[in-house]
């Protein structure tokens, strides 16, 4: 069934409770008896009983310059406007203040409803009119329907109904997916044996009874334990509906008016949202770069600061990019409207349309900015959704933060995303984030240079150390989760951009070769420690023999990594062959004895206490041998 909100404006006293109770049968004007009767919700509201099967509710908003909040709160979920005006007194302050409103929020269509027709004669309705005619001229309602009607006689009061219920079959329905949901609060009470409860208009999406919700910009889980809409109980509640939520485990003052129920995850808070603005083309107000503002949205009202991006001044009728920076976070989705009124005296004097609603912090005048701002404003989908996940990349969003930002269904979400990534603009990874291609390309740039200037320095390495690798991506894109370098890695090594020898990470069609030159340091250096048999030199002093002194070390690692050295510590290397036989005196020796002396070992191999030492350590520590007391018995065939 098609759900639509319909909503009244106009200046006070012109008639609009009286007008709603004709043609509902309701009087909206009860706030005591409603708070008698506990989850009702028909303070200012009342539905429109039709034979067109169509859920129709009418709000009535107040038209007293004090109470424009309320007003705001009530406006910005409708589908069809009544524009009242009373024909004895014609358009007035509020009727043109809550015109402006009306066009800042984009209503798309709507009514003007003459009231008080019963009072007046023809030549005086036809001077209103003609007052009307100035007001909406170039406006959404130029060829708007017109009405003259009496709620104190009746005149034209079904005529309007009709009117109404044609008007609303083209309104079209809202979108009902459950993970949209949205109901802005407007009024909080608490209900004797069920507790909180909740009531709004239900802008986009669904909810049902026992349904996990969140609450922002506070993010708190809470729960639906019953839900009423249009003065009944049922179990679901769709977009386009008052709607009354009663809530569980929450109490009444943790709950304030403005704040937002959404399916979990659905929205980001924020202190800092861009945004377009327009000025009243009637206001004689200025908005200056820096001036302190109130942002009504939703049924919220927030104090900010204005910092103009493109301009220093904005006058009457004039268009500006806009960065709010709120006092406290805020809970909002992109392409909402809303309204601005100045910080003292609360005068309403513009509007706007959130374009991204959780920014960084700009500097003015940025042409980058600036630009980013144009394509989030008129560009297509896509266009926006590869600029946001081009800001994002850094953040390695996953579909359901995109469709956040974007207010899409996830789903939607990845169906986009995906055509980026055929139209190879995006990058998906292996844990299901994306990236835009040109973040893409700057890591792996820097992952390639980063490994040709390894092999440059060291050209008998097979490659960097795969931890290294992944620090320095880490590092150098200021990477906060580091799990996500071996997702990059692997996303390299899928694509042959990288390989993996062992445990080391090379650039793709690398390989590690001696030149001549280095083949004879290579043979020099292996010779020397294959000649010092047991009494092993230190590495060092290997090492300090050749000018290359880098390169000499690398050959000796190199040696030791292929086996043909055996690491005993740091600063000492003996040759495998010499290796091999000095445990081979070891495993002879302890075929005929239980135990080793360090004596024993020494004259084994003919040489000092220092390299026995040494080799009995290494043993040790290998679990070869095991020292007890002053001496070592075996605890494993030696290899």
């Amino acid at each position: 069934m098609q759900n639509v909100i319909v909503g009244t404006a106009g200046h006070v006293d012109h008639g609009k409770t009286c007008l709603i109770k004709a043609l509902t049968g309701t009087d909206t004007d009860r706030l005591k008896e409603e708070q008698k009767r506990g989850i009702t919700i028909e303070l200012g509201f009342a539905n429109l009983p039709n034979d067109a099967g169509i859920h129709i509710g009418i709000i009535d908003v107040p038209g007293h310059e004090k109470f424009v909040k309320n007003m705001l709160a009530g406006i910005g979920g409708i589908d069809l406007v009544l524009l009242v005006v009373a024909l004895d007194e014609g358009v007035m302050p509020q009727t043109v203040e809550h015109f402006e409103i009306l066009k800042m929020l984009h209503i798309k269509q709507g009514i003007v409803v003459f009231t008080k027709a019963d009072l007046v004669d023809e030549e005086w309705a036809g001077l209103v009119n003609d007052d009307v005619d100035n007001l909406v001229r170039g406006t959404f309602m130029e060829n708007a329907d017109r009405i003259q009607v009496s709620a104190y006689t009746g005149k034209n009061i079904d005529v309007l109904k009709q009117m109404i219920v044609d008007k609303v079959r083209a309104a079209g329905a809202r979108r009902q997916e459950k993970e949209l949901f949205r109901l802005p609060i407007d009024r909080v009470f608490t209900m004797e044996g069920f507790g909180t409860v909740v009531t709004g208009t239900l802008l986009e999406g669904c909810c049902q009874v026992g349904q996990e919700v969140e609450l922002y910009p506070t993010e708190r889980t809470v729960k639906i334990r019953e839900i009423q809409t249009h003065g009944h109980r049922v179990d679901m509640a769709y977009a386009g509906q008052r709607t009354a939520l009663n809530l569980v485990n929450i109490k009444k003052d943790e709950i304030n008016r403005g704040e937002v129920l959404a399916a979990q995850d659905s929205l980001l808070k924020s202190q800092f949202i861009d945004a377009k603005v327009q000025l009243f083309s009637s206001t004689d107000r200025e908005l200056r770069n820096g001036d302190r503002v109130h942002i009504n949205y939703g049924s919220a009202q927030a104090i900010c600061k204005a910092v103009l991006l493109d301009k220093d001044v904005l006058s009457a009728g004039e268009e500006a990019y806009v960065q709010f920076r709120f006092d406290e976070p805020v809970a909002v989705r992109r392409n909402d409207r809303f309204i601005i009124r100045f910080y003292s005296p609360t005068i309403t004097f513009g509007g706007g349309i959130v374009l991204e609603a959780e920014a960084l912090k700009h500097k003015r005048n940025h042409e980058d900015v600036i630009d980013s701002l144009r394509i989030k404003e008129l560009g297509t989908d896509l266009e926006v959704l590869e600029l946001e996940l081009k800001e994002e990349s850094r953040y390695f969003p996953v579909p359901k933060i995109l469709a956040a930002k974007l207010n899409w269904t996830n789903q939607e979400t990845e169906d986009q995303l995906e055509a980026l990534v055929k139209g190879k603009k995006a990058v998906r990874l292996s844990d299901g984030s994306y990236i835009h291609k040109y973040y893409w390309n700057e890591i792996t740039q820097y992952g390639t240079e980063l490994l040709n200037q390894f092999h440059k320095e060291n050209p008998i390495s097979d490659g960097m150390e795969k931890e290294e690798f992944k620090s320095r991506i880490l590092d150098n894109f200021r990477i906060q989760e580091s799990k996500k370098a071996d997702v990059l890695l692997n996303e390299m090594i899928k694509r042959g951009i990288t390989v993996t020898i062992g445990s080391a990470i090379a650039a793709a069609g690398f390989n590690a070769e001696y030149s001549h030159e280095i083949k004879g340091m290579l043979k020099e250096i292996e010779d020397t420690y294959l000649m010092a048999g047991y009494e092993i030199p230190a590495t060092d002093d290997v090492v300090n023999k050749f000018k290359d002194k880098k390169l000499s070390k690398q050959i000796v690692n190199d040696l030791v990594k292929k086996g043909a050295l055996v690491k005993i510590n740091p600063g000492a290397m003996i040759h495998r062959d010499n290796w091999e036989k000095a445990m081979g005196l070891l495993k002879k020796y302890f075929e005929d004895h239980p135990t080793i002396s360090l004596g024993d070992y020494r004259d084994l191999l003919g040489t000092s206490r220092k390299y026995a030492v040494l080799f009995l350590e290494y043993c040790d520590q290998q679990k070869i041998t095991r020292k007890q007391d002053d001496v070592r018995i075996l605890v494993q065939k030696s290899r």
